[in-house]
């Protein structure tokens, strides 16, 4: 017997959605969730205890997951503080795996890195455009007998 809906599915999203309606929520911490991709949100000064607080809001999703027969997949999963101090947080755990704790993460399409610089993001998106403009140079490109204003019609609508 399979659990869940096929991906693609025009009936995904609400289905998912209305599975997941009473996932825990907390007042000190904030969840958000997209599709199947959630994070997780708390503050504090002290690093440690917002490590704190994340673990117990963690706990409470572990067992909720154990109640709805759902598998968190731990090797996605990816620990980040966003923080100017040096040193780490203690570490965080999801069904007594670790959760690796990373320098950048990616979300939603966004690239954060703990210092919430952009750098990163900004570099990776150059690099995207960068390699979609190589790819259509031969329609943009100087030799192309295109008129100047179908090639900015292409490049805009392409990139």
């Amino acid at each position: 017997m399979f659990l869940g809906v096929p991906q693609g599915s025009i009936l995904g999203p609400l289905l998912y959605t209305i599975y997941t309606a009473d996932i825990p929520q907390s007042n000190t911490k904030i969840l958000t969730t997209f599709a199947d991709d959630t994070a997780i949100f708390t503050t504090h000064p002290d690093p440690t205890l917002a490590s704190a607080n994340l673990e117990d809001h963690l706990h409470s999703l572990e067992n909720w997951t154990r109640k709805w027969r759902l598998k968190i997949n731990e090797t996605k999963s990816t620990h980040i503080t966003f923080t100017l101090r040096r040193g780490k947080c203690p570490p965080l755990y999801i069904n007594q795996t670790v959760v690796p704790q990373a320098e950048t993460v990616k979300y939603l399409g966004l690239h954060f890195d703990k210092r919430l610089t952009w750098k990163n993001h900004v570099a990776t998106k150059r690099k995207q455009l960068d390699l979609k403009t190589h790819e259509i140079h031969w329609l943009i490109g100087k030799h192309s007998p295109l008129s100047l204003e179908n090639k900015l019609l292409i490049y805009k609508t392409v990139l």
